[in-house]
C-alpha cells in the first residue's frame, strides 16, 4: 500500500505529515501516549477537516455558503505552524538590534537522555539556564567584553535524523552595553571555545546536582542513585559539545537564521520523498559534510519519533536574555537607538500571509463570514476518550484559520 499524498492544482506536500498520521491512526490507537500526545495527535489528524468545526462565508445575495474548515492551532500541527512562524519572525524583527550576531548552539550529552525522558520540564530549564548563564557571566568580564549582549535563545530536541538530541540556538548580539551603558562591539570572536565548554558543563553539573539532592529528578525503573553518580562524574572527564557557529554580519543573515532554526519544527514536509505502508523516506542534511542524504523508516517509527518532540504544556521553547529580556526595556531602547532593529531587513509576514478574499462561486460577488459551527465534546469524558470516539477536542481549537499554502485555499481532506 502506498500512502496518498492528495495532490490537486496546488502543492499539497504540506499536508503529508498530516496524511502519515491519518493513515496509520488506527495503529496509534493501539499504542500508549502521554496526554500531550494523544492532543498533538487528534489535532494533527483533523486540522481542516470537519471535526474542527467550520466558517460559513455568503455574499450578499445568499448563494451557497463556502464552508472552510477550522484549524487546529496545535504548535506542532506543520499545516499551522507556517503562519504562526511567519508572525513570531516579524516580532522578532523588531526586537533585535541591525548589528552582526553570533550563533552558539550548547547541546546536553547523550549520556543524560534517559534522564531527560522522566524531566522533561526539569532538563528544559536546566539547559535553558545554564546557556545563558554562561553566556552573559562570560561576556560580562572584561577579559571577554565586558558587556551585557542581547540572547534569543531556543531549544531543539531533535537531530538531523529526527533522534532526541537536546541543544538550545542562541542568537548572541555582536557587542552589548557596558558598565556605563555605552555599547562595546565584539571583534571577530566571540569567546574561547575551551573556556565556554568549561563553564557550560559546571552550570550544567551544578544545576543537576542541586536537583537530584533536593529530590526534584525522578530516575528511570534501571536506574539507582549509584549508577546516578558514577554517571554523573563520568562527563566531567568527557569534552562537551558547544559549537560557535559563523558570525551573521547583516541583518539578513540574523533574518534566515530566524526562519531556519527557531520556528522550523522537527521534520519538514518537503523532507518526506516517498512512503509505502512499510516504509518512509527522508532526506536530511548532515551538518558534518553539508551532504544531503536520504534514510529510511517504519511508518509508526517516524510518527513516534515525531511525538519525542511535541513539547508539554507550558513550555516555552524560545526564550530572551541579556538586552532582548523584558527586564532590560531601558537598556534595549539605548542600544536599539544606536543601531536601529531588522524590521525593515526582508519580506515582512504580512507580504506573505495576506488575508485571503473569498468570491462567491455563482455571482462573483466577496463573500464575508455568515455563521460558524463548533463541534463540542461531552463533558466530563477524559480527553483520550474523546479522542477514541473521534470527538472535537474543544480546548485544542482556538480561533479558525483557512489553509494558506501557497495562498490557495484547497478543501480536500
Amino acid at each position: 500500500m502506498t500512502i496518498e499524498f492528495k495532490q490537486r492544482h496546488m502543492d499539497m506536500s504540506n499536508k503529508k505529515i498530516q496524511h502519515l498520521f491519518t493513515a496509520f491512526k488506527n495503529e496509534l490507537k493501539q499504542t500508549k501516549q502521554p496526554l500531550k500526545n494523544h492532543k498533538a495527535i487528534f489535532a494533527i489528524s483533523h486540522c481542516r477537516t470537519s471535526s474542527m468545526g467550520a466558517s460559513f462565508y455568503s455574499c450578499k445575495n445568499n448563494h451557497e455558503a463556502i464552508e472552510i474548515f477550522h484549524s487546529c492551532r496545535h504548535r506542532s500541527c506543520f499545516l499551522c505552524a507556517q503562519r504562526k512562524r511567519l508572525e513570531w519572525i516579524e516580532k522578532q524583527k523588531q526586537r533585535l538590534f541591525n548589528t552582526p550576531h553570533f550563533h552558539v548552539i550548547f547541546t546536553l550529552p547523550h549520556e543524560y537522555l534517559p534522564l531527560w525522558r522522566f524531566n522533561e520540564k526539569l532538563f528544559t530549564s536546566i539547559i535553558f539556564k545554564a546557556s545563558q548563564t554562561t553566556l552573559l557571566e562570560l561576556l560580562a568580564d572584561k577579559k571577554y567584553g565586558g558587556v551585557t549582549p542581547g540572547i534569543l535563545m531556543t531549544l531543539h530536541t531533535w537531530g538531523r535524523k529526527l533522534n532526541l538530541h537536546p541543544h538550545t540556538h542562541c542568537l548572541v548580539s555582536a557587542g552589548g552595553l557596558d558598565a556605563d551603558k555605552h555599547w562595546k562591539a565584539i571583534d571577530k570572536f566571540l569567546l574561547p571555545s575551551g573556556v565556554i565548554r568549561k563553564v557550560y558543563r559546571g552550570k550544567v553539573q551544578s544545576l543537576i546536582k542541586a536537583a537530584f539532592q533536593s529530590g526534584e529528578i525522578t530516575l528511570p525503573a534501571d536506574w539507582h542513585e549509584g549508577r546516578f553518580w558514577s554517571q554523573y562524574r563520568s562527563l566531567y572527564r568527557k569534552e562537551w559539545s558547544v559549537r560557535i557557529e559563523e558570525r551573521y554580519e547583516h541583518g539578513k543573515g540574523v533574518v534566515l537564521y530566524l526562519a531556519r532554526y527557531c520556528k522550523g519544527g522537527p521534520l519538514h514536509p518537503e523532507q518526506i520523498k516517498s512512503a509505502t505502508s512499510n516504509r518512509v523516506e527522508l532526506s536530511y542534511l548532515d551538518h558534518r559534510d553539508k551532504k544531503t542524504k536520504r534514510q529510511h523508516l517504519k511508518p509508526m517509527e517516524l510518527i513516534q519519533r515525531l511525538l519525542i518532540h511535541v513539547p508539554p504544556k507550558g513550555i516555552h521553547t524560545a526564550r530572551y536574555f541579556g538586552l532582548y529580556s523584558a527586564a532590560s526595556k531601558s537598556k534595549h531602547i539605548i542600544a536599539r537607538n544606536i543601531h536601529g532593529t531588522l524590521s525593515g531587513v526582508g519580506p515582512s509576514a504580512g507580504s506573505r500571509i495576506a488575508d485571503m478574499l473569498l468570491y462567491c462561486k455563482t455571482c462573483g460577488g466577496s463573500a464575508s463570514l455568515s455563521h460558524q459551527q463548533w463541534p463540542m465534546r461531552q463533558k466530563g469524558i477524559s480527553i483520550n476518550k474523546n479522542t477514541r470516539l473521534g470527538r472535537f477536542v474543544g480546548h485544542v481549537q482556538q480561533v479558525d484559520e483557512t489553509d494558506i499554502a501557497k495562498g490557495v485555499y484547497d478543501d480536500s481532506t
